[in-house]
Parts: C-alpha cells; sequence; structure tokens
C-alpha cells in the first residue's frame, strides 16, 4: 500500500514540473536583441547608458546556469535601474566562466532582453541605436523562431 502511495505521489510531482515548466517557457515574452562587441560586460554597459542616456547597474552575484549536468557557469548580468515605470531591460553576457549560453553561429557576446519595450521605442531603436557605437560589430533582433533555444533565459531569478 505504501509503495503504491509513493508511485502516485512521484506521477503527481513530475506531471507539475513539466506543467510549470510549459508555463515558464510561454510567460517569458521579450524581445531580445543579439549583439557583437569584442568588449567586457562593464564597458558595454558604460556604452549603452551613454548612448541611449541610460543606467544599467551590475547584477550580482553573476546568474548561474546549467550549460550541461556536468557543467556550471557564471554569466555578468546588468538590469535597467529605473524600470519600474517603463520597460524592463537586462544585459547578459553569452561567454561565462563554464562555456557559452549560445553557441549557434553567428554567436553574440551580449543579450539584450528587453519587456515592453514599445515605451522606449521598440526594439528597432535600440538596434540602431547600439549599431552607432563604435566597438559594436553588429546588433539585430534574435529571431523568435530560435527563441526556445535561449534555455538560459528560465535561469534568470527576475522572469
Amino acid at each position: 500500500m505504501t509503495s503504491n502511495i509513493k508511485i502516485i505521489f512521484v506521477e503527481i510531482l513530475l506531471s507539475i514540473k513539466r506543467h510549470k515548466s510549459t508555463l515558464l517557457g510561454a510567460s517569458i515574452d521579450l524581445e531580445i536583441i543579439a549583439v557583437h562587441a569584442q568588449i567586457p560586460p562593464h564597458l558595454m554597459a558604460w556604452c549603452l547608458d551613454d548612448t541611449f542616456s541610460s543606467r544599467f547597474v551590475r547584477q550580482d552575484p553573476s546568474i548561474s546556469v546549467f550549460l550541461s549536468q556536468n557543467t556550471e557557469s557564471k554569466h555578468v548580468e546588468y538590469y535597467w535601474e529605473g524600470n519600474e515605470t517603463a520597460c524592463e531591460m537586462w544585459i547578459v553576457e553569452n561567454k561565462g566562466s563554464g562555456g557559452l549560453l549560445y553557441s549557434g553561429k553567428p554567436t553574440p557576446d551580449f543579450w539584450l532582453l528587453m519587456r515592453d519595450a514599445e515605451d522606449m521605442g521598440g526594439s528597432e531603436e535600440w538596434v540602431k541605436g547600439i549599431t552607432s557605437i563604435s566597438p559594436v560589430q553588429l546588433a539585430y533582433p534574435f529571431p523568435s523562431k530560435k527563441h526556445s533555444k535561449l534555455h538560459w533565459i528560465n535561469a534568470l531569478s527576475h522572469l
């Protein structure tokens, strides 16, 4: 009798876990800009602050993501201070202590995540502004059909 209860309990837990992960993935509604700029994260944040009159602040501790079962990687993240009244934005470094968050080609150096970006001119205006920054080689909206490949987004505590 006890073993039957354990089996039922495990089945319930597994179904809840699957349901939760499906909801989490579906509820993340972001515009994502891939940025190619071989500069340190603090300089990327400073360049965005200078270009857009924003204030990106480093999130401590760095985000921790498991790239595989055995590989944990820490990545620098900055958030836009002042996002309580407008859109929310984060800069995340693609290369961390244990590897890349995304290694598809072309491989970006940074991710700019935006929620409700219409209030700030939308992602198109940000792409234009980012490409005007001298250390930036390339910036483009990351295709929404590829968003599902960015599993690390679920590790961000604020989403």
